[in-house]
């Protein structure tokens, strides 16, 4: 089972239809997929993970976070019925937002924030 998988070609060459063919083929075999999209180059680093405020130490949660979060609750379209559960990251691959889910990507299958 993967926990993370690069579709990586140049605009317009189908990377959004293999992942919604798969997300589909999926949901036909009996495997239901819910998908949500985020584009990791419109937003800074902290409005993507969630940031902490220095002088009050309370967290707010980043679009990630808050969709990980809304994915756990398992409420909603996020049932248990829903097997799978994908975050498509659909942007150009920067070095900024990628460094930070090398966590993700390895072994440990953890996204390490600073909450």
């Amino acid at each position: 089972m993967r926990h993370c998988c690069f579709i990586i070609g140049n605009p317009g060459s189908g990377k959004t239809a293999v992942w919604k063919t798969l997300a589909r083929a999926q949901c036909a075999a009996g495997e239901e997929t819910v998908c949500e999209n985020a584009d990791p180059k419109a937003v800074t680093a902290d409005e993507l993970f969630g940031c902490m405020n220095p002088k009050t130490r309370e967290w707010k949660d980043g679009v990630l976070s808050t969709i990980m979060r809304d994915m756990t609750k398992n409420a909603g379209r996020y049932k248990a019925e829903h097997k799978a559960k994908w975050i498509i990251l659909d942007g150009d691959v920067d070095p900024e937002w990628i460094e930070s889910l090398n966590t993700v990507m390895d072994d440990n299958k953890v996204l390490t924030l600073v909450s």
